[in-house]
């Protein structure tokens, strides 16, 4: 994996994101998950910063549980206020639509924060989505990361052949799929 400390060349100015002094246009999504069994996946947002040479650098992870709409709110607008994103991609089966119309209606809308959640309803399978948006972007190394923390995760997910979760993938393909 093409990875290098991408936080040492990543600068905030003027409302906007630079990596290594070129400037980045930046992308969020999020995998809700409201199961908080040991066993089910974890709600993941991840930003993606992609530069005019079509450069992704992924910013930021974050993965946690809870089945708290005002939780999944303040995960979201803390990676908001840091990186800046104004759009965020959702997955919506049913029960995530219900998740997304609360956050739009109950905290977004009510406290002026200039975000659109954009719903995604995939007709393809998974794995499919996931492959065509990484594999080659990968195999090309326009993806880039560092290393440790929740990093560390993603690379997990991206080898294994059948992960134990897939959630942090799963969001930086949608992310690709937004930013492209």
């Amino acid at each position: 994996f093409p990875s290098h400390d991408t936080k040492a060349l990543i600068r905030r100015q003027d409302g906007y994101v630079h990596y290594n002094g070129r400037r980045l246009n930046v992308f969020a999504a999020v995998d809700f998950a409201f199961s908080l069994t040991k066993k089910a996946d974890n709600t993941s947002i991840v930003v993606v910063g992609v530069d005019s040479d079509h450069n992704y650098y992924v910013l930021d992870i974050d993965r946690f549980k809870t089945d708290s709409i005002k939780e999944y709110y303040e995960h979201i607008v803390r990676l908001h206020d840091k990186w800046g994103f104004r759009r965020i991609r959702a997955e919506v089966p049913v029960a995530q639509a219900v998740i997304v119309k609360d956050i739009k209606e109950n905290y977004i809308k009510k406290n002026g924060l200039l975000l659109v959640v954009e719903e995604f309803r995939p007709t393809t399978k998974k794995e499919e989505r996931i492959h065509a948006a990484l594999s080659p972007r990968y195999e090309n190394m326009q993806i880039f990361h560092d290393k440790g923390g929740n990093w560390e995760l993603l690379e997990e997910e991206l080898v294994l052949q059948n992960p134990p979760h897939d959630d942090i993938k799963d969001c930086l393909a949608a992310c690709i799929v937004t930013g492209k």
